[in-house]
């Protein structure tokens, strides 16, 4: 008897679907409705009279997935009676319920109503989205040493549909450019996002780094900032051996020469020195004799 009654509904749908019914007194209305995962999402409906009369009473519910034959939701108000997902809800009048919302749900609906005004239809699509979570962010090397090769690396997961990740420095410089983006879609699908940032030769000043998660929309759904954790430099690297046996030679070579040019400056002091003492000693050539002396030295000249 339920099959019967389905594939009344399921002709009755195809029928009404070549043309608007002219018993109809009313035009129905849905809006397009964004739901998330794991919770209800509200399909806004309305009826729009095409005469006075303001009453409408539903008699039948019938809703069918597009492309597909059999209705996934009916429902019969006077004998209160629900066939197929039991999800989708008739609320404030033609107004839809979908509870527990999930991926699958995604889809363009056919949504047939029969009242005491007459028929109608009317096509609207439900679109789910998944906020991203479990936001982290890591580096390779651990310990950053500014000047040198480094990967940042952010990731996100439990979102619908694909996002995307953007870098930014601590003066808000958007490095997304330099990034590479891995999407990945689970069995149950979310997505998982992965962004890649290689520095060549890291500046730690510009640090923190900071990644962003945007939906779909390119709306936030998150960030984290990076602290770098930095590495030590010591003050004098270990060099190879035949660097240090050259700077040992070139400190030999010019302590040499700084010695022998000191030396070469003392015996000139001391030269110098020397020379002004014996001319110190020297007699000058018109200075005069005593004459008791000159008679002594005529007195050996003669002879006896």
């Amino acid at each position: 008897m339920a099959s019967v009654i389905l594939l009344f509904f399921v002709l009755m749908l195809s029928s009404v679907r070549v043309g608007k019914s002219a018993e109809s007194l009313f035009k129905l209305n849905c809006q397009p409705a964004v739901g998330v995962i794991g919770q209800t999402t509200h399909i806004s409906c309305s009826f729009e009279p095409l005469t006075d009369s303001k009453f409408i009473s539903i008699n039948t519910v019938v809703l069918t997935r597009s492309g597909e034959n059999e209705p996934c939701f009916t429902f019969q108000p006077y004998v209160n009676k629900v066939t197929g997902d039991s999800r989708f809800k008739v609320e404030n009048g033609p107004s839809l319920q979908l509870h527990n919302t999930a991926i699958s749900d995604e889809a363009e609906y056919w949504y047939f109503i029969r009242t005491s005004q007459g028929n109608d239809q009317v096509k609207f699509t439900v679109s789910v989205t998944g906020k991203y979570s479990n936001l982290i962010i890591t580096s390779v090397p651990e310990k950053i040493v500014n000047g040198e090769h480094a990967d940042l690396y952010c990731s996100a997961s439990g979102g619908y549909p694909a996002g995307t990740i953007h870098w930014f420095d601590q003066s808000n410089t958007n490095w997304t450019k330099s990034a590479t983006l891995q999407s990945t879609q689970g069995n149950d699908g979310l997505f998982t996002l992965t962004s890649k940032l290689s520095f060549q030769k890291i500046n730690t000043a510009w640090a923190p780094y900071r990644c962003v998660v945007l939906n779909n929309k390119y709306e936030e759904e998150g960030k984290r900032s990076f602290h770098l954790e930095r590495k030590d430099i010591p003050l004098h690297p270990l060099a190879d051996e035949s660097m240090v046996k050259n700077s040992i030679a070139s400190v030999i070579v010019i302590g040499s020469l700084i010695v022998g040019f000191l030396i070469a400056l003392l015996l000139k002091q001391s030269c110098d020195l020397q020379l002004k003492r014996v001319k110190s000693l020297d007699l000058p050539g018109n200075f005069s004799k005593d004459p008791d002396d000159v008679e002594d030295e005529k007195a050996l000249i003669e002879p006896v």
